[in-house]
């Protein structure tokens, strides 16, 4: 259950921000077994639905701007091609929260990689990862593994779009 409401926090502070909300993965929840916990099969619809209404809310989005006359004027052929797995792979990311030793604040982590997420779904170059920067969680507040999220972010600078 903390696991499901982290995400829907998480999609509510995207939405408060007026932000795009990526597609959720199940895979990293954890399933209770022996407590009282969601069913995976209403947990799974909840997330599709919030993805459909995020779909439905890019092509209104979409609509606005070629009707507006603001829609992007890059050509298709420039942009990047970044493989569906390469995304799925960002999108599903977990990391361990601790509350002992060196962990960075869960919110600018999660944004940065809904920033990655948004460039790779638009077919844009990936944010500047070596410039990215996170602050220290407060000792006993929790955060992500800073050393998790340091060799996350090593292997996402390795890697490449397509074409």
């Amino acid at each position: 259950m903390a696991d499901v409401q982290r995400q829907l926090d998480r999609v509510v502070s995207l939405m408060r921000a007026q932000q795009p909300v990526p597609p959720i993965g199940t895979v990293g929840l954890r399933n209770a077994r022996f407590r009282e916990g969601y069913s995976p099969e209403s947990v799974t619809a909840l997330f599709d639905n919030i993805a459909e209404w995020q779909r439905q809310l890019n092509i209104q989005h979409e609509i606005h701007e070629v009707e507006s006359g603001e829609a992007a004027a890059t050509p298709e052929s420039d942009r990047l091609k970044w493989s569906r797995q390469q995304q799925v792979w960002v999108r599903e990311i977990t990391f361990h929260s601790t509350r002992f030793g060196p962990a960075y604040e869960t919110d600018q982590v999660d944004d940065f990689l809904d920033n990655v997420l948004r460039a790779m779904g638009n077919g844009e170059r990936l944010p500047d990862i070596k410039s990215a920067q996170f602050h220290m969680a407060r000792a006993g507040r929790g955060g992500y593994d800073a050393a998790a999220v340091d060799h996350f972010l090593d292997q996402l600078e390795r890697i490449r779009p397509l074409s």
